[in-house]
């Protein structure tokens, strides 16, 4: 007897050469965003710059890794200092993370929102996800669609 394999609606539809394309296509997208990101010389910055230089290029990279359509922004937007440069220049004495990231975001892709998302863990069990537990999440438009 034969064995089924189920496949995604994109490999069921797009022939396998296509399909490593497009994968390959991804990749060198998302290199090109990193390459970009990366490609900074600090010593070019001012010191608020300075400060915020390698965290925000690290929340920027895993944007690209999330989002292709943000990876391709970075890649036709501004180069990196003049990103930091712009969004440095209204900083008082502190700022908050969640204000560069967003800031950074809407540098190359306006109208880009952030979620952030936090929560406490009171102990190191609660890092551990436990097997019959799970998360219950509703939706009042899930209970009225029916």
């Amino acid at each position: 007897m034969s064995e089924i394999k189920e496949k995604s609606a994109l490999r069921a539809a797009t022939p396998r050469a296509e399909t490593k394309r497009f994968m390959k296509n991804s990749n060198s997208i998302l290199e090109q965003a990193k390459q970009k990101i990366k490609s900074f010389e600090a010593k070019k910055l001012g010191q608020k710059a300075k400060v915020i230089a390698e965290p925000t290029a690290n929340a920027l990279i895993a944007f690209c890794e999330q989002s292709e359509e943000f990876a391709r922004a970075v890649i036709d937007g501004d180069d990196f200092i003049n990103c930091l440069i712009t969004i440095s220049k209204d900083f008082g004495n502190a700022v908050s993370d969640f204000e560069v990231y967003s800031k950074a975001v809407q540098f190359y892709f306006p109208g880009a929102v952030i979620k952030f998302e936090m929560k406490i863990l009171m102990s190191e069990y609660e890092l551990k996800p436990t097997p019959n537990k799970e998360n219950l999440s509703l939706s009042l438009d899930s209970l009225l669609d029916w």
